[in-house]
């Protein structure tokens, strides 16, 4: 090869460019990118989607320990929406009262910044069991649903005494109005039944205190004659 061939071909050289790929993946081993996904660049959209997905149900599951006042007690709250959306009409009034008793047993180990956000969840969960009892027939409900009502106010009234022995006071106002639902309940549920003359006589008792306003009374009359 001539002189003059040789320095064209080197001259020619030059004009070789290396490959863009090449170029940054010689960048990221020089200057350290580790990344494992370096190489497979399509993997990240979908790498990313999966971070998010735990992240999602690790929050879902840290939210289910959460008090009212805390940053994730929102997504807590609207599990219980979704949970409340497949109840049937008829065990609402005992999932919104077990939701309240729930609120109750957090107060004993609520820190002083939760029990105020805590006695308010409490507070618009005994409404919305009253407003729902209230709605139900009692003389189409059956032994069941009726249990299960009657064993919610039941662990209420446990919760409540606790709760005040340790100098948290509770408006009345509320549980007084669910108290009433319960026994007006009760009261048309056995109204509708066949009763002997015993149980007859505890209905007349029953009726005698839901007149004079007694209406937790109504509750306890009930569960000493089961």
């Amino acid at each position: 090869m001539k002189e003059t061939e040789l320095i064209q071909k080197l001259q020619g050289l030059k004009q070789i460019k290396p490959s863009k790929r090449w170029v940054s993946l010689t960048k990221n081993q020089i200057f350290g990118d580790n990344s494992k996904f370096t190489f497979f660049p399509y993997f990240k959209p979908a790498f990313a989607g999966l971070i998010a997905v735990f992240i999602l149900f690790g929050a879902f599951g840290f939210a289910q320990n959460s008090l009212p006042g805390d940053l994730l007690y929102p997504i807590k709250k609207m599990t219980e929406r979704g949970r409340a959306f497949f109840v049937s009409e008829t065990e609402k009034p005992a999932f919104q009262m077990r939701l309240a008793n729930e609120k109750l047993e957090n107060l004993t180990k609520a820190p002083l910044k939760n029990l105020a956000p805590t006695i308010f969840e409490f507070e618009a969960n005994i409404s919305e069991a009253a407003k729902n009892l209230a709605k139900i027939d009692a003389t189409t409900s059956d032994a069941i649903a009726m249990g299960k009502i009657i064993e919610e106010a039941k662990r209420l009234g446990e919760n409540k005494e606790k709760i005040e022995a340790l100098g948290i006071i509770i408006s009345d106002e509320n549980t007084g109005k669910l108290y009433r639902a319960t026994a007006e309940y009760l009261i048309k549920y056995l109204e509708s039944r066949s009763l002997d003359e015993e149980k007859e006589n505890i209905l007349k008792e029953m009726k005698e205190l839901y007149k004079n306003e007694e209406y937790s009374e109504v509750l306890e009359v009930f569960l000493i004659n089961q």
